[in-house]
């Protein structure tokens, strides 16, 4: 199976929820952390109190808004499903956020899981992650070679100076947006926007062992470096997977290095994942919002670590 429709249909069982007769919590589909991803992103719902046996795929586009007669709404909008799981003792549901998805006027979403006249309910909060990478079994974080597209490996790992991608969920949107249940397309490619100007400031960057390696900034501020993220967004063919090409750096050392996305926003940029704009800003690592915000403020937030093979 291919790297990608591992993760298109990935069904794994993670943690451990509360059992009670009916209930629901929701999770990112990369990371197993509870909250509800972006719009266009992949979620995960367990549940309590549905029935399934063994594990059903969707095998078509778009995808499918019931699976197995179990059927999800995010925000009043019906979520397309990728796949659900019979977990042993609790049901998996694999989703897709919708973009018509709408919060409740205290800023919570709804979701529902219904089928067959059961209906589990629960108001879950937005996730705080600026994305999370996938995992590929147990200790092996989903990254291929871009040379000839091999997942990154003990056996065959990364190397110092080449070019690696990386998959992951839970991103804020793309350009241009992809409608509900699609794959992205592979023209035009949709791309991850990222600001930076004097008005706002919506960057994000990769760290490898808590430290930055690659980044994007706009070329007409001189205060950027040179940037070595390649690409950022939905990977063409794909739906709510988004991509990240990167440099591994020449210094890299050896060994299962921690990586991770970071982002950092400021400006008109507001309800960011990073939960707004409540830290001090700081001038030198963002450059722009500064007249706009008299000293201005910014949110930081990072996603969960996965381990990439260096060698």
């Amino acid at each position: 199976m291919s790297v990608h429709r591992y993760l298109l249909y990935l069904v794994v069982a993670g943690g451990c929820f509360a059992q009670t007769s009916q209930s629901i919590a929701i999770t990112s589909a990369a990371s197993f952390q509870r909250g509800l991803p972006p719009k266009g992103s992949l979620g995960t719902a367990f549940c309590t109190g549905l029935h399934v046996q063994g594990i059903s795929y969707a095998t078509t586009y778009p995808l499918p808004v019931t699976l197995g007669g179990i059927s999800l709404t995010i925000g009043g909008a019906p979520a397309p499903i990728l796949a659900i799981a019979d977990g042993g003792g609790y049901q998996q549901i694999n989703f897709e956020v919708p973009q018509e998805a709408l919060p409740d006027a205290d800023g919570s979403w709804n979701v529902t899981a219904i089928q067959s006249g059961i209906q589990i309910t629960a108001n879950i909060e937005m996730s705080q992650s600026p994305g999370d990478f996938f995992l590929v079994g147990a200790n092996l974080g989903a990254f291929q070679h871009a040379t000839d597209f091999s997942l990154v490996t003990a056996e065959n790992p990364a190397h110092a100076g080449e070019v690696v991608l990386g998959y992951l969920t839970g991103l804020p949107g793309t350009q241009p947006t992809v409608s509900t249940g699609y794959p992205a397309p592979f023209s035009p490619l949709a791309v991850v926007p990222q600001p930076n100007t004097v008005t706002s400031v919506d960057q994000f960057a990769i760290l490898l062992n808590g430290v930055v390696v690659a980044n994007s900034c706009s070329v007409t501020n001189a205060a950027c470096q040179a940037s070595n993220i390649l690409f950022l967004g939905l990977t063409p063919g794909s739906a709510g997977v988004y991509q990240v090409n990167f440099v591994v750096p020449a210094f890299a050392s050896a060994g299962n290095l921690s990586v991770q996305l970071q982002r950092s926003a400021c400006g008109t940029i507001s309800g960011t994942p990073c939960g707004g704009m409540g830290a001090a800003f700081i001038a030198n690592a963002a450059p722009g919002c500064i007249p706009l915000l008299g000293g201005g403020t910014r949110s930081v937030c990072t996603g969960s670590a996965v381990p990439l093979v260096v060698r």
